[in-house]
């Protein structure tokens, strides 16, 4: 593709969208379509969460990702290819790719759940109201569809990697602040999930999944599924957003131009930030929109190390309290 319509491509995408609507997503890689490999982590074994960073899982489960980029295949079926894969057929809401969960199954002892986790851009402002929203699709091989679809925001990480045998694998002892009373059976079509959260300040991680037990999440039997083991629900998910929908305009706002100032540009070895003081983050993304240096914002000057990155266009992302402001540069 012609770089100059990806570049128009990407700046709509981060830039003109959101200056028009006013609301900033504080989900990183909201989309999973930034994913380290097209590669199965084992021989046709999955491509596990941490393949689309920042996300992971906060236990021992091993949420998935797909993408139309995954060619490993048995037969006709690509396992973690789009809109085919080894637990079903789905194209995804938007992009390329998904991610997927366990959010219902029964081992032997315990009952299996798996989550995904993520560091949001900036921290919550307190007592703002969030707007919160994802899309689910039930995996029309599986068995068991199931309600309690939810999300679980914190102000620290909440993994409790067992790293051990039997490995935790268990339900997450924690209290979902949204979530989904409904049995989702749809296969065919994404089912939004949303809801408001009322922060209480501070809040930067958020982790996806079902936080209740068995005995209290409503199934239905799906009596087409095939997948084999024991009997569970899993779910596609796809863009997921968190953004303030009452905030006042001091809240979500554009960082002022002036305030940030990039220099030289073009540049060929360093590039120098001169920023007012924030507390945040800085985020260098290339023209597909793929990260390629992120720091804190740590004084009011940055001098970032351009000597190993490819010549062309990139664009400089400041995130500071519940403000963002961007700029492009050229490297030569």
């Amino acid at each position: 593709m012609d770089k100059t319509i990806l570049y128009i491509l990407f700046f709509f995408a981060f830039g003109i969208s959101e200056r028009i609507s006013g609301q900033v997503n504080l989900v990183p890689n909201p989309g999973f379509e930034i994913i380290n490999s097209c590669e199965s982590d084992s021989l046709g074994g999955g491509i596990f969460i941490n393949n689309a960073p920042p996300w992971n899982s906060p236990s021992d489960g091993s949420p998935d990702i797909y993408n139309s980029c995954c060619t490993y295949n048995i037969g006709s079926v690509y396992l973690w290819g789009v809109p085919s894969n080894y637990f079903g057929w789905q194209p995804a809401h938007n992009g390329n790719g998904y991610a997927g969960a366990a959010i219902y199954g029964k081992s032997t002892n315990y009952d299996y759940r798996e989550y995904m986790q993520v560091e949001l851009d900036s921290m919550l402002v307190n007592q703002q109201n969030y707007c919160v929203s994802f899309y689910v699709s039930f995996a029309n091989y599986w068995k068991i569809a199931s309600n309690n679809i939810g999300m679980y925001f914190s102000n620290s990480d909440t993994t409790i990697l067992n790293l051990g045998f039997p490995a935790y694998q268990g339900t997450l002892n924690v209290m979902p602040q949204i979530n989904d009373t409904n049995i989702v059976t749809d296969s065919t079509n994404w089912t939004l999930i949303s809801g408001t959260y009322t922060s209480h300040g501070g809040e930067k991680y958020i982790i996806i999944g079902n936080f209740y037990s068995d005995s209290l999440t409503d199934t239905v039997h799906n009596m087409n599924g095939t997948v084999l083991g024991p009997p569970g629900g899993y779910y596609y998910i796809d863009d997921v957003d968190v953004h303030c929908c009452s905030c006042n305009h001091e809240a979500v706002s554009e960082i002022e131009k002036e305030s940030i100032e990039i220099y030289p540009n073009p540049a060929t070895t360093k590039l120098t930030l001169n920023l007012k003081t924030y507390e945040g983050n800085i985020s260098l993304y290339n023209i597909i929109g793929e990260i390629v240096f992120t720091s804190a914002i740590t004084n009011p000057q940055t001098e970032i190390d351009l000597s190993t990155m490819p010549k062309g266009m990139y664009f400089v992302e400041v995130r500071a309290e519940n403000k963002i402001g961007r700029k492009k540069f050229v490297k030569e």
